[in-house]
């Protein structure tokens, strides 16, 4: 049986997202006259995923593929980060609004 995909391709599919999401970011902000916020919200989530990508890598080869403590693991990472990304974008939401009455 052969993979669909090696593990160079993936990851080189995650690094092709890290370099396009600035520039999808940089075309997102342009739409809303917010260029600079577009694009670093782009290298945010381009950099995030890459960083998430390879920690889910390292973990999963360390522990095995089909572990459950592999999964255990992923999952607490996922829901932390998750967590932590959606706490922050409230706070920088609700500071933006509090600052433009």
């Amino acid at each position: 049986m052969k993979e669909l995909i090696t593990i160079h391709q993936a990851n080189l599919l995650m690094l092709a997202l890290l370099i396009a999401a600035p520039a999808i970011g940089v075309m997102w902000g342009g739409a809303v006259k917010k260029i600079g916020r577009g694009a670093l919200v782009g290298l945010l989530i381009g950099a995030g995923n890459y960083a998430l990508w390879t920690v889910y890598n390292a973990i999963t080869d360390r522990l095995g593929l089909d572990t459950v403590k592999n999964l255990v693991t992923n999952l607490a990472l996922f829901i932390a980060v998750g967590a932590a990304a959606g706490f922050a974008a409230a706070w920088f939401g609700r500071r933006r609004t509090d600052s433009n009455p």
